[in-house]
Parts: C-alpha cells; sequence; structure tokens
C-alpha cells in the first residue's frame, strides 16, 4: 500500500518515518525491522510502499495492525495466511491491488466468524483507475459516493460501484464455493 498506510511491499516491514533519498534524488523512506522482520531480510531497501505487495508483505501488515487492536491470534492468522494465498492466485490487474486484496481478505475473514473490523482503519480505498485519493460525500439519500480526486476519467464518476466489482469479482475467484454476498460490497469509509 501506500500513503499514511505504506509498507514494504516485498516483506511487509514498516517504513522509517525520516525520508531518505535514492540515487536519482527521490525521496523514499528506508524499511525499518520489527518483531515480523528481522533486520537481516531488509537489505536496506528504500521505497514508498506500492501497489502491489507479496503475499507475506500482506500476511506480515495484517499481523503487526491485527495486534494493535487485540492479542495474537495463531487461529486467525492461519486462516488469514489460506486466504491470502488464495487472492494472490486468483487475482490479475486491479485485482491485485492491495486495497482490493484487503478488502476481499476482510470479507473472507468476517464470512468465517472473525471481528476484522480493525481492518478498515488500516486501507484507504483508491480510484481503481489512477490510485489517486477519493472524495466521500452523500446523495440526498443518504447513500455514500466517491468520486476521484483527481478526475482521471472526466466523468466525475462514482468510483465506488466499479470498486465493489472488482473486490466482488476477486473473491468469487478466490472462493468460488462460497459466492460473495452483496455484504462483500460495503465498505467503510475515512474522509
Amino acid at each position: 500500500m501506500i500513503g499514511k498506510d505504506s509498507f514494504c511491499p516485498r516483506t511487509g516491514a514498516p517504513l522509517s518515518n525520516e525520508t531518505e533519498y535514492d540515487g536519482q534524488g527521490r525521496p523514499e523512506r528506508a524499511t525499518a525491522p520489527d518483531e515480523f522482520t528481522a533486520d537481516s531480510v531488509l537489505g536496506g531497501e528504500l521505497t514508498n510502499g506500492s501497489v502491489t505487495s507479496s503475499k507475506a508483505a500482506l500476511f506480515n501488515q495484517f499481523r503487526r495492525n491485527h495486534q494493535r487492536h487485540a492479542a495474537p491470534n495463531d487461529g486467525l492468522y492461519r486462516k488469514t495466511a489460506l486466504a491470502l494465498r488464495r487472492l494472490k492466485r486468483a487475482a490479475e490487474g486491479r485485482a491485485n491491488w492491495d486495497v482490493h486484496v484487503w478488502y476481499a481478505l476482510y470479507r473472507r475473514l468476517r464470512e468465517t466468524g472473525f471481528d476484522v473490523e480493525w481492518m478498515h482503519a488500516h486501507a484507504d480505498l483508491r480510484c481503481p483507475h489512477c490510485h489517486s485519493p477519493l472524495k466521500y460525500g452523500f446523495h440526498d439519500n443518504g447513500d455514500v459516493y466517491a468520486l476521484c480526486a483527481t478526475n482521471c476519467t472526466e466523468d466525475n464518476a462514482d468510483q465506488l460501484r466499479e470498486i465493489r466489482e472488482i473486490v466482488a469479482s476477486v473473491y468469487g475467484r478466490s472462493f468460488p464455493e462460497s459466492p460473495a454476498p452483496d455484504s462483500v460490497l460495503q465498505f467503510d469509509y475515512r474522509e
């Protein structure tokens, strides 16, 4: 992921708060060791995160964030690892973006009985076309809509519908024995 939720896309290691500069003068952050990522595997990488991360990186980020909200849960972590394996295998193109895999994982874990509401605090929905932040508003009937902050499609379209379709699609391909109910398509959001 990128932005305030960013982490090393290869290992899932957290990123330092200090800005470093790569050989071309681009600002990036160094990876930092923690209880899930040893210093020996980091190799002094600089990154700002990525739109798409490895399965191991997503798992480490999941586990780290879960332990900010609750005690460690080996049963949850086993289910998470299995679900991520299936999701990453089935995800292609935009469906492989971390935020889409994250919300499909959220739905899978919730469906299997785990309390994962905390996951909303660790991912921001992004425009499914250009990955820009979204601007939220309310229709007259109270339903939420989200517009691309850069209006990359030049039509001020509500991007939530497409995000829901992407998440439902990767969920359905990953778990065909458990078709995605409409509730997989409901998102909390943060402004």
